[in-house]
This record gives structure tokens, sequence and C-alpha cells, in this order.
């Protein structure tokens, strides 16, 4: 991050933090104990530039008390840069003694921030280090490591990962990556895998980083549930997907999660076809934990499977001449992603690698419209003779179409 300019001297390396956030903390319940139980609480935090901009202040507020205290935990970080050794030095205090903590110092490099310094733990001297990463305009993660060796070996003691919000605390989102993720299921068991994910694993997965953008059962196979996630870039998928599948809450529950599957590799990561052609922003906040209701809509997802990028051609066929029979027909066109050729950076979950698809979804009323509005197009000489030109073409063959009905915390709903 640092470079010789005044104004890249690394004075600016904080300013990604200014604002609100919501906090999803793990904290090691015992230090240097061998201990692997780790309490999960909830937080937020505000933090606001002091000096000009040569330091800043945030205000740490959690619902999680220390043994013995009566209200939450508070804390405080006072961050000061030294222009002229270009260094940061970071100090917290918290409400269990009021005491501000010597300085771990340290700076920026290629995006990650490490700071040193010598604390305190039980009366037992320990060297302490933060380490900041997975920056992006609405995230970032915050681990502490103690070393009782000279930094010989470290234990991770306390993690945050923070979510930017708005001022009525929703979440903030960029997919620039989205996965279509679609699962068979063992027989009669996709409602237990609903009614499992949408009280434990939504919100544990966006405070780590990703954003569950909607979740659906097929309507044409009692035994698939389809949905979608999204993240930043690839490398915060990675580091997203590795903080919740090595972490306590998926551990926990995974093992009754598994029993549902039959396969779970089923999964298109694309991106959108273009600037603004993604998901926009839910109108409304998602149902609370608990909501079993569902609407009457459906959301139809068109995919269509390609003999070359659809950047070569085809994207611009269906965006002029696809997607306006689509309109007239009656569906309400969502969001229109291509393939997304990037390596997968987290194989222990797969996905279909080196095919090329384009991929719509599209919202209707009811079921009803949805059938008289694929009866229209069946029937339209237009969409027929456009298809059957377009797999003279690029298209391998028709476009599958899902019939999805969205479960009652989906994000998107119909």
């Amino acid at each position: 991050m640092n470079d010789a300019s005044p104004a890249g001297d690394g004075r600016h390396d904080f300013d990604f933090l200014h604002g609100r956030w919501q906090v999803h903390n793990q904290r090691l319940r015992e230090r240097l104990a061998g201990c692997d139980d780790w309490q999960i609480f909830a937080a937020t935090q505000t933090c606001a530039p002091v000096l000009g901009g040569l330091g800043n202040v945030d205000a740490f507020v959690s619902d999680w008390g220390r043994p013995g205290a009566e209200e939450g935990f508070q804390g405080m970080t006072l961050r000061l840069f030294n222009p002229e050794r270009r260094q940061w030095s970071i100090y917290w205090a918290g409400s269990h003694d009021g005491v501000l903590e010597p300085p771990v110092v340290g700076g920026y490099e290629n995006g990650v921030g490490v700071f040193y310094g010598e604390l305190e733990h039980q009366g037992r001297p320990v060297l302490a280090k933060f380490v900041w990463s997975d920056i992006s305009a609405n995230t970032a993660h915050w681990h502490q490591e103690f070393s009782v060796d000279g930094g010989a070996s470290w234990e991770s003691n306390w993690h945050m990962w923070m979510r930017r919000s708005d001022e009525h605390g929703r979440l903030l989102h960029e997919d620039a990556v989205i996965e279509l993720r679609q699962y068979r299921m063992q027989p009669g068991r996709r409602d237990d895998l609903i009614e499992l994910f949408e009280r434990e694993f939504i919100e544990p997965q966006e405070a780590l980083g990703m954003h569950v953008i909607a979740q659906f059962r097929d309507l044409d196979h009692a035994d698939r549930y389809t949905w979608v996630r999204g993240f930043p870039d690839h490398a915060l998928r990675a580091a997203s997907l590795d903080a919740f599948y090595g972490g306590p809450i998926w551990k926990r529950h995974r093992e009754a999660a598994n029993a549902t599957l039959l396969d779970n590799d089923d999964v298109l990561m694309l991106r959108p076809a273009r600037p603004g052609s993604g998901f926009a922003v839910a109108p409304s906040a998602r149902a609370p934990v608990g909501s079993t209701a569902g609407g009457e809509g459906v959301v139809a997802i068109g995919l269509c499977e390609l003999g070359a990028p659809a950047e070569d051609g085809f994207a611009e066929l269906f965006e002029q001449r696809f997607a306006p029979l689509l309109g007239a027909g009656g569906a309400e066109l969502l969001a229109t992603y291509v393939s997304d050729p990037s390596p997968n950076g987290y194989p222990r979950l797969p996905v279909r690698e080196g095919e090329r698809v384009l991929v719509w979804f599209a919202r209707y009323a009811d079921e009803a419209a949805q059938r008289a509005h694929a009866a229209a197009l069946d029937g339209d000489p237009g969409w027929r003779a456009l298809l059957a030109d377009a797999m003279l073409g690029d298209l391998r063959q028709a476009p599958q179409l899902l019939r999805l009905a969205p479960t009652a915390r989906s994000e998107l709903q119909a």
C-alpha cells in the first residue's frame, strides 16, 4: 500500500475503516491453554478520522458479556500514523478495565496490515500480532495472535469479520462473482435442509463476507434445492468460504446438512454479463429467522449452453433480441450473468469449470403467469425463429428452464 509520495506514505491505509460496520466475532474462550472452544457474538462498530486524517477512533459495542460483567462488552481503538516513521501505532481499551493497552506497531504491504507489540495476558508477557486482511469496499477481517516463544509459534485467539452497513443497519454488498448452486436431495429431505439453512447458515455466511441472495424450491423436482450467493471478488470468495467451512458454525451443523444431500457439485460460477446487469439491491429487509410463509411468485432461471464465450456475440444477441421478447410476454427480467472463467480458488467446493453459459433470471406474479408466458413463447413464430437461428450459431441447445419458488427467507422474492 505504501509508496514514496506524501499522499501515499501510508497515512490513508485505514481510510477504508471509516463508517458503520457489523462485526462477527469469534473469540477463543481460553488463551494459551490449548483450547478450541470459540465464543461467537455480534457487535457494531463506528469509525471516524481524527487529527486531519493522521488517525482514527472507533467504538465497538457488543452483546457479549465478560464473566462477571452485567453489561455487554465495549471497546475502543485509537490508531495514530507517524509520518516520519511511516508507521501506525494501534492502541486498544476495553470496558472491563478502562486501560489503554500498549500499542502494536506496523503497516501495510500488498494489502495486508501486520502490527506487533508487547502485551500481557493474565500477568504473563506475550508478543501480540494484529493482522488486517480481506479488505474491500464493504468487507474487512481482523485477527489477533499471541506468542510466548518470541514469535516462533503463534495462537490465533480473536477474529472479527466486518461488514459495512447503511444507516438502517442493512449490509452493503458487492456481487462481482456469484455461484448458482443446484443440489440433489435425499428423498423427502429438502424442507429439512431449508429449515436448517434458514435458521443457522444465512447470517453466519453473510457475516464472513458472502451475500446469500436467494434460496428456492424447484417446482418441477421435489428433491432439488437451488440457491445463489455472491462475493466481491475471487480472493475474498476463497477467504470467506475458508472462514465459514473451517469455522465452528459449519462444524456444528455439517453432519445434519450433509445427511440431506445426494449431490451438491452442480455449481456454476458466474459474473454479470455487463455493468448493471446483476441483481439490484433488494427493496426490503430479509424476513426474520423463523419465517415460514412464502409468496405465490415464481422465479425462472434460463440457462443457455454456448459453444463460445458469451462475450463473443451471444450476450449482445440476448440483450437485443431475446430479452425484449421475454419482457413483452410478461416476464420481469431481473439479471443476466455469464460464465466466469477464473480458476476455482476454493477447490474444496467443486464448480463446473470450463463451461460457457449465459444465465438469465426472470420474475412472475405466480405459477399460472409463468405457464401462460411459456406457452405464448412456444407459439410465437418470432421466438421459434430466433431460437433456431441461435442454435445455428453459439447456442448449443434450447435453453434449460428452472421454475423456482423462493423460500420464506430468500432475499430475492418473486
